[in-house]
């Protein structure tokens, strides 16, 4: 018993002893529980910027959309631009595919190359944020995808958009 009691304390001393040490990039967040039989469990989660750039662009509206006949990108879809950039910096191995869309109006042929501008746009600035265009495809659906089939200005302004899909 008394061996046991000297084991008990010296694993106590030597657990007090201890440093913590942060996981490289990333943080660590503790909580403490109460286990079986009273005993004290604590819990470790590392956070690394990979997952938090990942938990932001799960909640971000991954599209980017366009006047009627125009590709310049607005200033209020900076931020979502802003969102993808963050996440591709924060995980090196990411690609995404930017595909440009526009509504019914206009041939066939000029609706291919509209959405190829729209998706061009969003791509080029991603790489004026610094991201490698290599990593970056684009592709024009022109008006085969439309998200909304209703034929009026509230449904052809959904239409003309650039989706980002992260791969």
């Amino acid at each position: 018993m008394i061996n046991r009691l000297v084991i008990v304390v010296a694993l106590m001393f030597l657990a007090s002893c201890a440093t913590r040490q942060d996981a490289p990039g990333g943080s660590v967040s503790q909580v403490e529980s109460s286990g079986e039989k009273g005993d004290s469990v604590v819990e470790t989660e590392i956070v690394t910027p990979g997952m938090l750039a990942a938990e932001k662009l799960a909640s971000t509206e991954p599209s980017v959309y366009f006047d009627y006949d125009k590709f310049e990108v607005k200033e209020q879809f900076a931020l979502t631009i802003e969102v993808f950039a963050e996440y591709m910096r924060a995980i090196p191995g990411s690609k995404l595919r930017i595909e440009g869309n526009c509504d019914e109006r206009g041939t066939i042929e000029y609706n291919l190359a509209l959405g190829q501008r729209r998706a061009d746009a969003v791509k080029a600035a991603l790489v004026s944020m610094g991201i490698d265009g290599d990593r970056i495809e684009t592709i024009s659906y022109g008006e085969e995808r439309p998200r909304n089939s209703i034929s009026s200005e509230a449904g052809f302004s959904v239409n003309r958009r650039a989706d980002l899909i992260s791969r």
